[in-house]
């Protein structure tokens, strides 16, 4: 840079030869537009509305939870008084809690949960529910896992679509499945089918258009065999077919053979789906050769996905007899004390277990002897189809 010094002088001399800077606008006509420029809108934020929103679903959601959590231990602590005060235990609730054995929300003995619930109720189709209405099952999805679901149809609907004929589970699946919103009862859109179905002197026959993706991966194989399983369960077979009816070939396993859609040798375990329910399902894949092993299996979390139906470390033997399983508790099982619907899920899990193996299902060592038209006196009956589920169609 050049040495030059500045002094003041000489500055304020170069300033003096500036040109003088003058606005000759009216002064409303400033202040106007300063008034403008002050009022202009800001940009909005497009993702406050988002944030919004997730923050409110976010509170709804621990609110819900709350308000349900802390209902479901009023009702089991003190079902007949609200609670807005402390109140003293008296010495008859605690001489009834003793004999009870009920520790609200904690685990009793053998690992039961013991939080009650007020309406027990049973979660599958039994065929003295049915009456004159139809049984329709079908096989849902929720993360490539399959969830058996059953439904009763109305009479009035079979009759005004069948007449006085009696259904097969291809023509209830061809006339309802498309209605049946799968997202609002909490699993994916899966169904319909992709392709179509044709009945044969064998079964059924699905023809499948060329770009169908159940072969896409052995999971997305594993989901279509299931579903199939458990929404056809009254087909001798289920022959898979391209287009033009020659067999179809999935690329992981060639030619696919004609399917049985039993449901055979397996255990049913609990299912948490991300909705908050729990469904009983039976351990595709994961066969037992003895329904002694699938039984005692009830008891184990096969995995991260499967619960165990019994409460695991409880002491229990297993007995057969003329095709009867015989399941005993060691230590008696208060059923009146227990989680009402996981006691239900449990003898259901055992029966439709032994129910695998062509077996009857007895269990001893619960009390009381009857309990939620459940006789223990006698072999238990042997449900038709779990997860009995509200008709979604009005």
């Amino acid at each position: 840079m050049p040495n030059n010094k500045w002094t003041d002088d000489s500055i304020e001399d170069l300033l003096k030869d500036f040109p003088a800077i003058k606005d000759h606008r009216p002064k409303e006509e400033v202040y106007n537009r300063l008034v403008q420029k002050e009022k202009s809108p800001k940009r909005p934020k497009k993702w406050l509305p988002l944030l919004a929103a997730a923050l409110a679903f976010i509170t709804i959601g621990i609110l819900v939870t709350a308000i349900i959590n802390q209902n479901g231990i009023d009702s089991a602590q003190n079902p007949q008084n609200p609670v807005e005060e402390p109140q003293e235990p008296s010495a008859t609730q605690d001489g009834a809690a003793e004999e009870t054995g009920e520790v609200p929300e904690a685990e009793g003995a053998g690992g039961f949960t013991t939080a009650q619930v007020d309406e027990p109720s049973r979660t599958a189709a039994y065929e003295e529910l049915i009456g004159d209405q139809t049984l329709m099952t079908i096989g849902l999805t929720e993360n490539a896992f399959v969830v058996p679901v059953s439904f009763l149809v109305p009479e009035e609907q079979i009759n005004a679509v069948f007449g006085n004929a009696a259904p097969s589970s291809l023509e209830l699946y061809q006339e309802f499945a498309d209605d049946i919103d799968e997202t609002l009862l909490g699993f994916d859109e899966y169904h319909p089918y992709a392709g179509s179905f044709e009945e044969t002197s064998m079964g059924i026959r699905h023809l499948l258009p060329p770009d169908h993706a159940y072969d896409l991966a052995s999971a997305s194989i594993g989901v279509y065999f299931n579903t199939l399983a458990a929404t056809f369960p009254d087909a001798n077979e289920i022959e898979i077919a391209n287009e033009d009816g020659s067999p179809a070939e999935f690329g992981e396993i060639g030619p696919v053979e004609p399917m049985k859609p039993e449901v055979e040798n397996l255990a049913y375990y609990s299912y948490s789906a991300a909705n908050g329910e729990v469904y009983l399902v039976p351990g595709y894949d994961m066969p037992f050769d003895t329904a002694n092993e699938a039984i005692e299996a009830l008891a184990k979390n096969p995995n991260d996905f499967y619960q165990a139906t019994i409460p695991i470390d409880t002491d229990f033997e297993i007995t057969e007899a003329e095709g009867i399983m015989q399941v005993e508790f060691k230590e008696t099982v208060d059923l009146d004390s227990l989680d009402q619907r996981e006691a239900v899920r449990m003898i259901e899990s055992l029966a439709m277990t032994a129910a695998a193996f062509d077996k009857e299902l007895a269990i001893t060592g619960v009390q009381p002897e009857k309990w939620n038209s459940f006789d223990f006196s006698q072999p238990l009956p042997v449900p038709l189809a779990p997860n009995l589920m509200d008709w979604p169609i009005p």
